[in-house]
């Protein structure tokens, strides 16, 4: 079974919100896709595509090497990238980076992000780019970055999840 891997470091009740937004989205898209799947008699593999969820203090990198597409989710802290989105990154690296053994599985993973900051997101948005080229991803909906009330941005969030959604499903 395919799966997105969607992950976070949510400790606010806002942060939470905006995961559950993108989390609920994804949920949603990828039921649509595992439904149009088995009409068609899927494309390889059972046929479906679900989401987890993984918190970023708790990183899998074999869970990393499996993922069908990856979603980010982070707030802007002193300007850069949470403490644990980097602790997942600087804990997966090594297995996923472009010289881990499990390079060739991650090539290309579409992904996309969100990142909510109080002021600014310049830092975040950088180091986010920078980490993200360096594990050799491709982007596959435009980031959500963004500062203050995430309200109007929830449709943003949505889309940006069921475009990443999107982009895994044609890969199937």
């Amino acid at each position: 079974m395919a799966y997105i891997l969607v992950v976070h470091h949510s400790p606010s009740d806002r942060l939470r919100m905006i995961a559950d937004t993108v989390l609920d989205a994804a949920r949603e898209a990828c039921a649509e896709v595992t439904s149009a799947l088995a009409e068609t008699g899927g494309q390889g593999g059972d046929g479906r595509l679900e989401v987890r969820e993984r918190r970023a203090l708790e990183p899998d990198a074999e869970e990393l090497l499996g993922a069908a597409g990856v979603i980010l989710g982070t707030s802007a802290n002193f300007g850069y990238i949470s403490g644990a989105l980097k602790h997942y990154f600087d804990s997966t690296f090594a297995a996923a980076g472009p010289d881990g053994e499990g390079a060739s599985r991650t090539k290309d993973l579409p992904f996309s992000y969100w990142i909510r900051g109080g002021y600014d997101t310049t830092g975040a948005e950088k180091a986010m780019e920078a980490i993200t080229t360096g594990f050799g991803w491709g982007l596959a909906a435009d980031p959500v970055v963004f500062t203050g009330d995430p309200e109007p941005r929830l449709d943003s969030l949505r889309d940006m999840a069921q475009n990443t959604v999107g982009a895994v499903a044609a890969r199937l």
